[in-house]
């Protein structure tokens, strides 16, 4: 079974920057993106599940600033 394409951010827990990977209602946080890939990629295959990959990176978001009139 595939499950949809999981999101990655990064997010900040106890004042600490860690990236959140999430998708199909398995969420897993690590202060390193790959680990976190890695060990969400490992959940999956033991619950059969077989994320898609898209290839994109990771990107910036919109900031406070990048909105005109701001």
């Amino acid at each position: 079974m595939t499950c949809s394409l999981p999101t990655t951010e990064m997010v900040i827990r106890d004042g600490q920057p860690v990236w959140l990977v999430q998708g199909d209602g398995i969420s897993v946080e690590h202060p390193s993106g790959q680990v976190a890939a890695r060990m969400f990629r490992e959940i999956c295959k033991s619950r059969g599940l077989h994320p898609q990959d898209s290839g994109e990176q990771p990107r910036r978001g919109p900031s406070e600033c990048d909105e005109p009139g701001v």
